[in-house]
């Protein structure tokens, strides 16, 4: 599947979108349905190339495509109920003898662009609910990973052959911004969905002032840890949060903040539980830390530990930069305004703070503008409720990481960390409108 580019590309989309648009739901299941049926045929390709191109360790890269097998999945689940809502009129006083249903619609042409850090999952997420619910689709992938980006964008058009869906439903767009950028302000896309950054989202919201654009941007996931808990278990919960595919996840356990009495317990069992997951070689199926995306990277985070040192941070782990591996480091004592702290880190760095109470802890850790995920671990119910109000995110985790996500639930951020909701059935509402249709008795 070559990437293609230009006003061309947007004919193209609008002419499938409209063959597209009238085809019954269940030929949209089929068509998803044969697209999962090719994956899982190239299923260890798509695995290694990820690897080989993000530098993602290939347990995570395998377990990657086979989250995007259950987005399809859940995606066939979800067309079929799916598009039409009865809406009780016979209820309603004035309203006798009449019918009325919600409908939704598909919006048209879709334009959607995708991050590295997982170039396979992130993709389907939004390409399969688009093509479900009756949109045609541009696809603007990663640089970085433009073979694995060219295989998936194949198995899709194997599964549209297989079914005999209109051509160019699917077409993929070079991955250059300059490019994406005049295809989302072409009036003929009637939306956009970003993954990425919180500075390119906020680009895209002023130059597509008007559109639908549906964002899913960063965040700097916070969890309070409560005094009762167990200590070591949370602490095994929350490593691999933090760390694991080299922190490069914009949920991952980036400010944990531990009540004063778990203090001295807890902060020793993450640094041992954090030295335990291996790190190096990301094509050795036993390492769970690799390296980061590119070494410029890694340079930058690795400097700014040396800031957060001279700012007064303590450093309870932290391991020389080779290259692009940056080992995962744990600091404390940081002040909350270092970027560390207050940005996205996209890294294996992780913050401890000790609070001197739970309540404290939800506070600080609310004291953000991003708003994605958080996480709190209490054994104190009264506490796990005050947790749900407080900690303003998409998504509320309870004695859970902020890492944990189902692919069939939503999924989405709030403030700074993006609109909306993913997962296939939530992402539907968002490339479609709903049209509510009243019929009246015959005159």
């Amino acid at each position: 599947m070559m990437a293609a580019m230009g006003n061309g590309l947007v004919e193209a989309a609008l002419e499938a979108f409209e063959a597209w648009r009238e085809v019954p739901r269940l030929e949209r299941r089929r068509l998803i349905e044969a697209w999962l049926e090719q994956l899982g045929l190239v299923r260890e390709e798509l695995a290694q190339l990820l690897t080989q191109e993000t530098g993602k360790p290939i347990t995570l890269a395998r377990g990657e495509v086979g989250r995007a097998e259950a987005t399809l999945r859940a995606t066939v689940e979800a067309v079929g109920g799916f598009g039409e809502e009865a809406v009780p009129y016979d209820l309603m006083a004035g309203a006798e003898g009449c019918r009325a249903v919600l409908r939704r619609f598909p919006v048209g042409p879709v334009l959607a662009i995708t991050p590295f850090n997982f170039p396979v999952n992130l993709a389907v997420h939004k390409l399969a609910p688009a093509l479900a619910a009756g949109c045609s689709a541009i696809w603007k992938p990663c640089p970085q990973a433009p073979r694995t980006s060219a295989l998936l964008g194949e198995s899709f058009q194997a599964a549209s052959r297989q079914v005999g869906a209109p051509r160019n439903l699917l077409q993929l767009a070079a991955p250059d911004p300059a490019a994406a950028e005049a295809l989302a302000k072409d009036p003929r896309i009637a939306a956009v969905s970003f993954t990425g950054s919180e500075r390119v989202g906020r680009h895209l919201e002023q130059v597509l002032a008007g559109k639908r654009l549906l964002l899913e941007l960063g965040g700097n996931g916070a969890v309070v840890v409560d005094e009762g808990v167990d200590a070591a278990a949370v602490a095994r919960h929350l490593a691999p949060a933090a760390v694991a595919g080299a922190g490069q996840s914009c949920s991952k356990a980036q400010r944990i903040y531990v009540h004063r009495n778990l203090w001295n317990t807890f902060a020793p069992a993450f640094v041992a539980a954090v030295q335990a997951l291996p790190v190096g070689d990301p094509m050795d199926p036993a390492t769970v830390v690799g390296p980061l995306i590119d070494e410029a990277t890694a340079r930058r985070m690795d400097e700014g530990l040396d800031r957060a040192v001279a700012a007064g941070a303590e450093i309870l782990l932290r391991g020389p930069r080779q290259g692009a591996l940056l080992p995962p480091a744990i600091l404390t004592g940081l002040p909350e305004e270092d970027p560390l702290q207050c940005e996205e880190a996209f890294s294996p760095i992780t913050v401890l703070t000790p609070v001197s109470s739970f309540e404290e802890g939800l506070d600080r850790a609310a004291a953000t503008r991003f708003g994605l995920r958080a996480s709190a671990y209490s054994r104190d119910q009264r506490h796990l409720r005050l947790a749900e109000s407080k900690l303003r995110a998409g998504g509320v985790l309870l004695n859970l990481p902020p890492t944990f996500r189902l692919d069939a639930a939503p999924f989405g951020g709030v403030r700074a960390s993006g609109n909306g909701f993913e997962g296939p059935r939530w992402a539907m509402e968002g490339f479609t409108e709903g049209r509510l249709i009243v019929e009246g008795p015959a005159l």
